[in-house]
């Protein structure tokens, strides 16, 4: 796996307090033997998790069996995906109720939407399987493609031929809708989230309601493949999962690869500087966008809470 999608995997499971151990190749194609430690256990008691860290395996043989420990974590690995596919399904199963539903759809449709999920699942069941086996194709892109297909990008396109124009039409005003929907309660959301710290006046409430209105869709594009990619985990929890607590995997999903290339390991003094900066540059952007509308003793307020939220 590159190094990006390693450092990608390691922040979401940070995030949803898993364990996942996955074997990672060396730069000469020798798999590393896993070092495990810690408990069996997962933070949030929904079953077995594995925390530790893996090594490269230069001292041996590559043709010889793996060690115990290797077979663990690649039944860990398997388990893993496993988990993640029936999440996937669950979710594809609720979007062709609901497209069935809300279309008004007769039971042929209904089978043809049914036939482009079956579809779909199979092709993301591939991706996952050659994400974890790391089969050389480039990590990133598998990310993204996983991501696109958990998001239903694409999903007009494998429409055409199985509804009709005035379907499809349909189609489109009910993602438009749910796109403007999803817009608005995340600025209400945010509004919410200054309110409860500095205690806006009635007037205040609007304006920064118009100022987090122009911001909603933007930040909801930049956390839509975090969420995409915590689903698997989650189910539809992740989409009504609090921004703070995704921002790391959303920093890592929208930066670039040049920027990530020279930040270190997961958990490494530079990738924790990386984060830091993040962070503050995160915040002076709230404070500008919001300046012109709390006073003094508000914006303070405000950094302060933001300055005491952890660094992610």
């Amino acid at each position: 796996m590159n190094p990006k999608t390693l450092s990608i995997a390691a922040v979401c499971l940070v995030v949803i307090a898993g364990g996942l151990l996955l074997l990672r190749r060396s730069h000469d194609g020798t798999p590393p033997a896993p070092e495990v430690s810690g408990e069996a256990g997962s933070a949030d008691g929904h079953g077995p998790a594995l925390t530790g860290r893996l090594e490269t395996r230069t001292d041996r043989d590559t043709a010889e069996e793996p060690t115990a420990m290797e077979q663990l974590a690649i039944v860990e690995r398997d388990r893993m995906v496993d988990l993640w596919l029936e999440r996937a399904s669950e979710g594809f199963g609720q979007t062709t109720k609901h497209l069935v539903t809300d279309l008004e759809l007769p039971d042929g449709k209904a089978k043809g939407v049914e036939e482009v999920f079956e579809r779909r699942e199979k092709e993301l069941a591939e991706l996952l399987k050659r994400m974890s086996s790391d089969e050389g194709a480039d990590g990133n892109e598998l990310v993204k493609e996983i991501c696109a297909l958990i998001r239903n990008k694409g999903l007009r396109e494998d429409l055409v031929g199985v509804l009709s124009s005035g379907e499809l039409a349909a189609f489109d005003a009910r993602e438009a809708k749910r796109e403007r929907e999803t817009v608005e309660a995340r600025a209400y959301r945010d509004m919410a989230g200054v309110n409860a710290v500095v205690q806006l006046d009635d007037s205040q409430k609007q304006e920064v309601l118009g100022i987090l209105m122009e911001q909603a869709a933007e930040r909801v594009e930049q956390e839509a493949d975090a969420r995409a990619f915590m689903s698997l985990t989650y189910g539809q929890l992740a989409t009504n999962m609090d921004s703070s607590n995704i921002r790391g995997l959303a920093n890592m999903f929208n930066a670039e690869l040049a920027e990530t290339s020279g930040i270190g390991d997961y958990g490494s003094a530079e990738h924790l500087q990386w984060i830091e900066k993040r962070k503050a540059e995160r915040i002076e952007s709230e404070l500008s966008a919001l300046g012109a509308v709390l006073d003094e003793e508000q914006l303070a307020r405000y950094r302060k809470h933001l300055e005491a939220e952890p660094p992610r």
